[in-house]
């Protein structure tokens, strides 16, 4: 970013907080997120709970929709990392989650899948252990 960029100031978004995704049954959400994933639980309120690090960004966050809301299904814009891929494929395709994409090397370097939570949501996962090391 250049000197003057406003960008520099106060008032920029620094990190995603937290990504929604519409469910039918918030329990059965919450058993695949928790028990196949492995995200932990940090808030439940009504038909919200929010699963993640224990630090304040970067959840994932279950909600039953209204009428008129995001209805589950389709893509959900959420995107995992994971330290092992094809661990991770494995993982899940014996707890029997189906995979839209199986893990594919990507131009970039990294490999990237998509799978689907049992309300149709896909969600994506990459592995690229030379993204962050910059």
């Amino acid at each position: 970013m250049a000197e003057n960029d406003p960008r520099q100031e106060k008032g920029r978004l620094t990190r995603v907080w937290m990504a929604g995704v519409p469910v039918r049954d918030l329990d059965a959400a919450l058993e695949f997120y928790m028990e196949v994933l492995g995200l932990e639980l940090r808030r439940r309120d009504g038909n919200w709970a929010e699963l993640g690090p224990g630090e304040p960004m970067g959840k994932v966050a279950l909600y039953v929709p209204r009428e008129g809301e995001r209805q589950p299904g389709g893509v959900s814009g959420v995107v995992f990392s994971c330290d092992s891929m094809y661990d991770l494929h494995r993982r899940l395709v014996d707890e029997g989650v189906v995979f839209k994409v199986k893990p594919e090397r990507q131009p970039w370097g990294g490999l990237m899948a998509a799978f689907l939570d049992p309300d149709g949501n896909e969600l994506m996962v990459l592995e690229h252990p030379e993204r962050y090391r910059k």
